[in-house]
């Protein structure tokens, strides 16, 4: 039709008003929460049954209670650095401070 003279507006028409082909994700979720919301907890509010349902999600898909990858290779090289969490006999094995410049790196020229 016209996508070749408006392939942006093209592009946000295929993204945001695509029509569902299908129900079942729909049906889906409706029964879900139809399996929530029972007849002795018929008087749980939305925001409540909105929690239960993305934490069932959650717990279905096995996503809760995973070991999180680092998200950086900082956070890998740092992620066995012993932190200091109040402990009066804590003493750091490295007592060089961020502050301080590495040797080399003066930022003189």
């Amino acid at each position: 039709m016209h996508a070749s003279d408006f392939p942006v507006w093209a592009s946000l028409a295929r993204d945001y008003l695509a029509i569902m082909g299908s129900s079942v994700s729909s049906e889906h979720a409706f029964s879900s929460a139809g399996i929530t919301i029972s007849k002795r907890r018929n008087r749980l509010k939305g925001d409540i049954v909105e929690a239960l349902q993305f934490l069932k999600c959650l717990f279905q898909k096995d996503l809760i209670f995973q070991e999180h990858a680092p998200s950086s290779i900082l956070e890998a090289e740092y992620a066995d650095v012993a932190e200091d969490d109040g402990d009066p006999d804590w003493v750091d094995e490295n007592p060089n401070t961020w502050d301080e410049p590495k040797p080399g790196l003066s930022g003189q020229a």
